[in-house]
């Protein structure tokens, strides 16, 4: 049988307490009854405009909202490896952004596979993915299942 300590349980509970009719509505109630009050939002440049409806949104909830885009650091893709050029994403220093804001919780907003793994690996907080980027489906990737 999995082990699932004292945490994990009240993480279970709040999951079950926080169903709603919207992802967003979920995420919100999740936060409130988690008692988050910081909350971060790493995100695709690509994706912008969902990023800032999300965190006018939030802040509306009453949340103290951090956010940084992909390509906010200025990294140079060269500065990386050969095999790329020009500005590059840099999802760690987006985990490392939110980190020192020391947020409760961090909200993934479009950013490329790979990307979010490296963010999520980096990140202090918890990361929880709200948009999936997808352009070839306007970012509804179920679509591609059925």
């Amino acid at each position: 049988m999995i082990q699932y300590n004292q945490a994990d349980i009240e993480t279970m509970i709040i999951s079950a307490q926080a169903r709603d009719k919207s992802r967003l509505q979920e995420l919100i109630r999740f936060a409130h009854l988690s008692g988050y009050k910081k909350i971060g939002i790493a995100n695709c440049a690509g994706v912008q405009k969902y990023a800032e409806n999300l965190m006018r949104i939030l802040v509306s909830e009453g949340f103290e909202v951090f956010s940084i885009n992909c390509k906010q650091s200025g990294l140079k893709g060269e500065e990386l490896s050969t095999e790329l050029n020009g500005p590059s994403c840099d999802p760690v220093s987006q985990a490392e952004y939110l980190s020192q804001c020391k947020t409760d919780i961090n909200i993934e907003v479009g950013l490329c596979l790979g990307h979010g793994l490296l963010f999520s690996k980096h990140s202090q907080a918890p990361v929880t993915t709200f948009l999936v980027k997808d352009f070839s489906t306007e970012h509804k990737t179920v679509e591609c299942l059925g």
